[in-house]
């Protein structure tokens, strides 16, 4: 071999253990784009739900944690041990795991998972409500009042956020917020409590158009946040709060007390409900990595479905599904034998993660979602709950 040769393959090895070396060290990622990845197209749920569950809810609570991974769920249950507090989590009856997924494959933002879990279609990123090819979906809010459903809506986002509006609402991007709103007003929505959010920005409305698109449909209620101050019962109720008004537990209000206030208020009407829970708190928090606000959102999570669990247990005709739509930040919670039994949190990523995450239901009806393995799976059943409602128990679902 010419000397040169020797030299520069000599250069190349040396290159690639420096370029490996680093990897090691600071923890590099390697990127690959996920078309190169075959993916399994799944099977189809609504060919195999089953009609055998005795009895079908009246009431649906739905509530979906952003950004909320196993590793959350983990070090939830983790910090209640240490603080020897009885588990929430224990208390549901099925407890399994989608794949949080876009059309895509396992990688998603909250607006397609959001779509996919309520209406039982995967489609692209960004889009709420709507398909691949840009048709609109029958939104879950629609089918719910078709079948003489009340609905409603809880967020600790802004009400324009793409899950809340992926309940309701069709549009290519969350950033249309003016377009939300309009939806949401012209909606058979029942209740809608959640924050406002960069008003007079870009789509963004002004407060005081913001408040007259929302006057179209809603009665606004004041900060005391009183029922009892409702006078037009039959009339939608709403509650906007200022942005990052509610945050967590040292929040006020927080959102186990806005999802207390709604329950109260849709059970006092004469039909069965369907209530969206989200807590984006979890989301915002893994999106900076921060370790000390995921605590505190967990906090509020659990307390949330604490009430909602003791809502269930009084009512035994109310089914509560708990999920999320993804995973975000790479959670790990970490230890070696130096540091046991303390633990140190470490984070992959500042953005989302192809992670599956937990799938919890409690309530009639919840057997059924014991077999789901896609996202889509959960608007598929729903819709079929929604609508068996009002339907002789003998039809077949499909």
């Amino acid at each position: 071999m010419k000397a040169w040769k020797k030299t520069s393959l000599i250069t190349v090895i040396i290159l690639l253990l420096i370029i490996f070396g680093l990897i090691s060290i600071f923890n590099v990622s390697v990127s690959f784009p996920s078309s190169e990845i075959e993916f399994s197209p799944g099977t189809e749920i609504q060919n195999s739900i089953s009609s055998s569950s005795e009895v079908l809810p009246e009431n649906i609570i739905f509530f979906v944690a952003d950004g909320f991974g196993f590793s959350h769920l983990s070090l939830a249950m983790m910090t209640l041990q240490s603080e020897n507090k009885t588990s929430v989590w224990n208390a549901f009856d099925i407890k399994g795991w989608h794949d949080a997924r876009s059309v895509y494959g396992p990688l998603t933002d909250s607006e397609a998972s959001a779509t996919a879990m309520f209406t039982g279609t995967s489609t692209n990123f960004g889009h709420i409500g709507i398909d691949i090819n840009g048709d609109k979906l029958e939104s879950l809010c629609a089918i719910a009042s078709e079948n003489q459903f009340s609905t409603g809506i809880v967020t600790d986002s802004y009400i324009w956020d793409g899950t809340p509006a992926a309940f309701a609402t069709h549009t290519t991007n969350e950033d249309n917020a003016r377009d939300i709103l309009q939806q949401l007003a012209a909606s058979q929505l029942d209740l809608l409590i959640g924050e406002l959010e960069d008003l007079g920005e870009d789509e963004v409305p002004e407060e005081d158009e913001t408040l007259e698109i929302l006057r179209t449909r809603f009665q606004l209620l004041d900060q005391s946040l009183s029922i009892k101050s409702i006078q037009d019962k039959t009339k939608p109720i709403a509650a906007v709060f200022d942005e990052d008004q509610v945050q967590n537990l040292d929040s006020s209000p927080n959102l186990p007390q806005l999802t207390d206030i709604a329950l109260q208020h849709l059970s006092q009407l004469e039909s069965p409900f369907f209530l969206l829970v989200e807590c984006e708190e979890m989301d915002a928090a893994s999106h900076e990595n921060n370790s000390k606000r995921v605590f505190k959102g967990l906090k509020s999570i659990e307390k949330t479905i604490a009430g909602i669990q003791q809502f269930v247990e009084q009512d035994e005709k109310t089914l509560f599904i708990f999920t999320s739509d993804h995973e975000t930040g790479g959670l790990a919670a970490i230890s070696d034998f130096d540091e046991y039994p303390n633990l140190r949190l470490k984070w992959a990523t500042e953005d989302h993660t192809a992670e599956v995450v937990p799938l919890f239901a409690k309530g009639p009806g919840a057997e059924l979602f014991s077999e789901v393995t896609r996202n889509r799976d959960i608007g598929v059943i729903i819709k079929y709950l929604v609508q068996a409602e009002r339907d002789s128990e003998e039809q077949e679902p499909f």
